[in-house]
């Protein structure tokens, strides 16, 4: 579908201009741009982006700029960390713990006050939620298998559930479809309504708590265990999802 003037007029000014800006962009130009060819308006006002480029402040677009690579670093730096063949010892858990918090706090408090809140709950919000809560539940169920240490069930779920795929690849694959909802989440906070940072919250949460026990089960050893080894890590669990569901619920205001 090929979008029409205005529509990419109304993306550019939602990206490079605050909510009230934008709005008062918009108006300002549906009467100039109703009624006229593509041609006549990219000769006459030029390209939707340059546009409102031209109108943006750069301070405040640096700032929002700014903002994006944090949120943004907070979901890929952790996953770039748990490449294979780099061994970043505790730090990663270090990392996680501050991309988690900062993620969720920084996106919670810019989108409310840089953000708007327009109608009803949109439905690819709530689709999108219910994918990575069905992806937690599904690192639950293993992190309940291996710190139950009930192998047997494990290895029966891996042949029967993800027989083309290694227990560590499905994880994989799992935080990667997470850190991408996670991020597209994000941009529509920045183009619609603040609401959508919830798909950024939650799956944020949901790529920490998946790679977190990817990081157990790629450095645990099964020899020698001692009495409640799995404590700390269904803590750390534990504390991860309700930060998620915390911040899923304050993100819907």
């Amino acid at each position: 579908m090929r979008w029409d003037y205005l529509s990419r007029l109304s993306l550019a000014a939602r990206w490079y201009l605050p909510p009230a800006e934008a709005a008062e962009v918009l108006e300002d130009y549906r009467e100039i741009v109703e009624g006229r060819s593509e041609e006549e308006l990219r000769r006459e006002v030029g390209g939707p982006s340059e546009t409102v480029r031209r109108l943006a402040q750069p301070k405040a677009y640096r700032r929002w700029l700014k903002i994006l690579a944090v949120l943004t670093a907070c979901v890929l730096v952790p996953m770039v960390m748990t490449r294979d063949d780099v061994y970043w010892g505790p730090i990663i858990r270090q990392v996680c713990a501050l991309a988690l918090c900062g993620g969720i706090g920084l996106s919670l408090l810019w989108f409310q006050r840089n953000g708007t809140r327009e109608g009803r709950l949109p439905r690819g919000i709530v689709i999108l939620l219910a994918l990575i809560l069905l992806g937690m539940a599904w690192v639950w169920l293993l992190a309940g298998l291996v710190l139950g240490e009930s192998w047997e069930r494990l290895n029966l779920v891996a042949e029967s559930v993800i027989a083309p795929l290694t227990l560590n690849g499905s994880l994989t694959l799992v935080f990667f479809l997470m850190g991408a909802a996670s991020l597209f989440g994000l941009v529509k906070a920045r183009l619609s309504d603040r609401r959508w940072r919830v798909v950024y919250v939650l799956g944020l949460s949901g790529t920490i708590l998946t790679i977190s026990f990817y990081l157990l089960l790629s450095s645990m050893n099964f020899d020698g265990f001692t009495p409640g080894w799995w404590r700390p890590h269904v803590i750390r669990y534990i504390v991860i999802t309700l930060l998620g569901l915390l911040g899923t619920g304050v993100s819907l205001c």
